[in-house]
């Protein structure tokens, strides 16, 4: 259901816009008393999940617990977990901090993107577990989408491939959501802004070396412009 503005009591604050889509992703009914980890890396698409989640927790006896891992993989890489760190203490979450070296635990052949995706999980689960978690939301958004389906189709992929991420899939004992799969990223930026909000840039989504970045960069952007505008929706 959508927040209507209409009912809220005089004086109470009309929630943005980008936190009414969440509403309706998420209701907070569903999980407002429950525990609930939220992966926060410091950047735009987290830290605004995170930012609209505290502001539609009005109430319920659960709690919502950031998880930040820190992959050790560039020089700010530090930098990024003080501000996680700070900015959960300043919205009066709970954070977990994470450290895995993930260049040495890279696997065989497993290039550096695969290896952080699987100690960014088991961090995530093993942190759901000790919390005692019901879910794990995490902020991947439309256009995080639209990209992974074009990678699956470069990489070769059958017709299950091309459903994309699931919103929902088990996590240990928990379950991991994605709340924000119809939403854009400039949506999110917006929404930051309006906050005044500053967040992370990582500086190695500029590296065209990786095929994703290269997506999110060039062929997406070429196919919005050339063919389809609402490509990632």
């Amino acid at each position: 259901m959508a927040v209507d503005s209409g009912s809220l009591d005089e004086g109470a604050k009309v929630p943005h816009a980008m936190e009414s889509k969440l509403y309706e992703a998420w209701p907070p009914a569903q999980w407002t008393e429950l525990t609930v980890v939220v992966a926060v890396s410091g950047g735009c698409d987290s830290v605004a999940l995170l930012r609209a989640m505290v502001a539609l927790k009005t109430g319920g006896a659960g709690r919502l617990i950031a998880a930040h891992l820190n992959h050790q993989l560039r020089p700010d890489a530090h930098a990024d977990e003080r501000f996680v760190v700070e900015l959960c203490g300043r919205l009066g979450v709970p954070c977990d901090v994470g450290r895995v070296d993930v260049g040495a635990s890279a696997r065989g052949g497993e290039g550096v993107e695969a290896a952080a995706r699987r100690a960014r999980y088991r961090f995530l689960e093993e942190t759901a577990g000790r919390r005692g978690a019901r879910f794990v939301a995490t902020a991947h958004t439309a256009d995080d989408q639209a990209e992974t389906v074009l990678h699956r189709i470069i990489r070769g992929t059958g017709l299950r491939g091309l459903a994309g991420m699931s919103r929902t899939r088990p996590l240990g004992h928990a379950t991991l959501i994605r709340p924000l799969l119809g939403v854009r990223h400039a949506e999110l930026l917006a929404y930051l802004e309006s906050l005044g909000q500053p967040f992370r840039e990582d500086s190695s989504n500029l590296d065209l070396h990786f095929t994703r970045n290269k997506i999110r960069r060039a062929l997406l952007p070429r196919l919005e412009a050339g063919y389809n505008r609402d490509v990632a929706h």
